[in-house]
């Protein structure tokens, strides 16, 4: 069941799933729900044009692309796909070797402006993969900017890996986006980040869509 997120509402989470899963689109409101310090790679100990891949970004975390390169980028460095985005079928692909219960990425240069074919004209897909086979899809739209856009998942499972498809602009092709502050918590003990009872999805103007979670 699809469940569409208004701006500026706050909705609980409600239905069941195979694995437990809230999503945050503030960083504030992400922290406060683990127990467990947070360990952020934000490529600033990287030099700009170094590849990422075969990298280990976070202890037990890795990034990859279906492009010909995936560097570091920018005077604020963050992860950047390049070429391939004339087939529209541009996306980021992160895995998780740790029992990872909470992580996060802030998405980047993601614009959407009405009118303006030149930059995102649909929503982008962010794909949350779980231990149990479970997933979590997030339909997620830009802004007129290109600010960053935080979004961070807790569960009562272990987090697998994700996948950030880009938007495409009126060309077809993909908009360009960046990916930054890659971020992973984990308890001390190794077990479960605990859920508050009720957690609230918060829009925040996004747009940002929730769909239901497939079963295995």
């Amino acid at each position: 069941m699809r469940r569409s997120l208004a701006a500026l509402a706050l909705l609980a989470a409600g239905t069941a799933h195979a694995a437990a899963v809230s999503i945050y689109t503030d960083l504030a409101t992400w922290q406060a729900a683990l127990t467990g310090a947070v360990q952020t790679q934000d490529f600033s100990g990287y030099a700009a044009g170094t590849s990422l891949f075969g990298e280990t970004l976070l202890p037990g975390m890795s990034l990859t692309s279906n492009t010909q390169r995936l560097e570091v980028f920018g005077v604020d460095p963050a992860a950047f796909a390049l070429g391939g985005r004339d087939n529209g079928n541009v996306y980021y692909e992160a895995q998780y070797a740790l029992p990872y219960r909470a992580v996060a990425l802030d998405i980047g240069s993601f614009e959407s402006i009405p009118g303006n074919s030149s930059t995102a004209v649909d929503t982008g897909q962010l794909l949350f993969t779980f231990s149990d086979g479970s997933t979590e899809l997030l339909e997620i739209a830009g802004n007129a900017t290109g600010a960053s856009i935080f979004v961070g998942v807790v569960a009562d499972r272990a987090i697998t890996g994700f996948r950030w498809t880009e938007a495409h602009e009126g060309s077809g092709g993909n908009e360009e986006t960046t990916l930054d502050n890659l971020r992973v918590a984990l308890r001390g003990d190794g077990n479960t980040v605990p859920l508050p009872g009720t957690l609230p999805l918060a829009a925040l103007a996004l747009g940002l869509l929730a769909l239901g979670r497939r079963r295995r």
